[in-house]
């Protein structure tokens, strides 16, 4: 049974690592200051260090509510041989020294889109939101 769990977990790893693979690597080309731009970066800056409870608290209520669901679902794959919790299937991801362009693509309210664009050309979009004034991220790719 601990490999469905397992199966689960990586499942969720994969899903976490398109938003950020190649983005922790490098804190960006662009240098733009603004606040979800500097969410972005310190969320990115908490999973390169591996400060996965950092990384946690930066998350908005959505993908909290996702990592809390997954890891629901992986304590009933393990039939209570332990209770994973939403720390536990948020995978960080370290790699080497790549450049990361980070650009805010506008901002609409309380929420803004973020692109993310490693050195192969590949993107990601993160939402980030403003909740009691600090900028949450939400990763879509989920």
């Amino acid at each position: 049974m601990a490999s469905q769990g397992q199966g689960v977990t990586a499942a969720i790893t994969a899903l976490i690592a398109m938003a950020l693979a190649a983005a922790v690597a490098g804190r960006g080309c662009n240098r733009d200051s603004d606040g979800p731009t500097e969410a972005v970066r310190a969320f990115l800056d908490a999973s390169q260090s591996g400060n996965r409870d950092a990384a946690l608290s930066m998350l908005g209520p959505k993908t909290l509510a996702q990592l809390e669901e997954a890891a629901l679902r992986a304590t009933k794959l393990v039939g209570g041989q332990g209770r994973y919790e939403a720390r536990d299937v948020l995978q960080l991801h370290s790699s080497g020294p790549d450049a990361m362009s980070i650009v805010n693509m506008g901002r609409d309210g309380d929420q803004a889109s973020i692109s993310l664009t490693d050195s192969q050309g590949r993107k990601s979009t993160i939402i980030t939101v403003l909740i009691d004034g600090q900028w949450r991220l939400e990763l879509t790719e989920l």
